[in-house]
């Protein structure tokens, strides 16, 4: 016969069992993993965003060992970038429970160890096409755990860190297409991506500028940021510019940097 007191839900017995299992933290009450603190959620859009810079800062930087630019260190900036995105991927991964996060992650880490290897590697033209092709995978795969990480937060303020966050990876994306155009890679293909990020990145700048909850500090750093670009950014239209080129987008970067920063720690 069965005891009813210890199989039927609602009886004594059941709920001193759920009490016991809950206290000892070997069941969650439902939703507990899908709650995170909005602060929280917005600095990981700010790290997550920071992944998307991070592919295109270690392209970047294979590039300009390649082209023999050593003005700004590269090998040292790649050898910390690989790091820092593989810290980034371990980061990230107390976020699993946001809907659609861990699924990108585990994309991530089948083509990341590969794409390492390579990006590692002695810098070779030949190696330029299958670097590209896994770049733009993970681009596209860090850009989506932003999104689903956004959508999560679904609030103006975490929309506004992905813009701005994103405004450091079209920073580096801007210099990474003008250093593979300057090294002989001119399909159409790479010079529209170059087109599309260098547009992309205005239009960002103008989206932010609007955002009315703006702090001076902020202000300010977007109007410096506005014109660096404008006085260097005829530049990227002639070779031979990559000194120059580089020197602006350090400072797009620190700018852009900050101000999410500041966005991140926005209520």
């Amino acid at each position: 016969m069965i005891n009813k007191n210890i199989y039927f839900p609602g009886t004594i017995s059941n709920y001193f069992i759920l009490f016991v299992l809950l206290s000892l933290g070997l069941i969650f009450p439902v939703n507990a993993l899908a709650k995170i603190d909005e602060a929280k959620l917005n600095q990981a859009i700010d790290r997550s965003g920071l992944q998307r810079m991070l592919t295109q800062r270690m392209l970047k930087s294979y590039c300009q060992v390649g082209q023999d630019h050593f003005y700004i260190k590269p090998v040292a900036q790649l050898n910390k970038a690989v790091t820092r995105y593989q810290e980034g991927l371990d980061y990230l991964k107390d976020f699993r429970s946001v809907n659609g996060v861990s699924a990108s992650l585990d994309k991530i880490n089948a083509i990341w160890p590969n794409y390492k290897t390579l990006i590692t590697s002695k810098p070779s033209k030949k190696n330029i096409p299958e670097l590209v092709t896994i770049n733009e995978k993970l681009l596209k795969l860090s850009h989506q755990i932003v999104l689903d990480l956004t959508a999560k937060s679904g609030k103006e303020l975490g929309k506004i860190v992905n813009i701005s966050g994103r405004q450091r990876m079209l920073s580096q994306r801007i210099e990474l297409y003008y250093l593979l155009r300057d090294w002989g890679f001119t399909n159409q293909t790479y010079l529209d991506t170059l087109a599309t990020a260098r547009k992309e990145f205005t239009e960002g700048m103008a989206y932010l500028n609007n955002y009315p909850k703006n702090t001076k500090e902020i202000k300010a750093l977007l109007e410096k940021t506005v014109a660096s670009y404008d006085l260097f950014e005829h530049s990227l239209n002639d070779k031979g510019n990559a000194f120059l080129v580089s020197l602006t987008v350090t400072q797009l970067l620190k700018q852009m940097n900050t101000a999410t920063n500041l966005y991140s720690k926005m209520k």
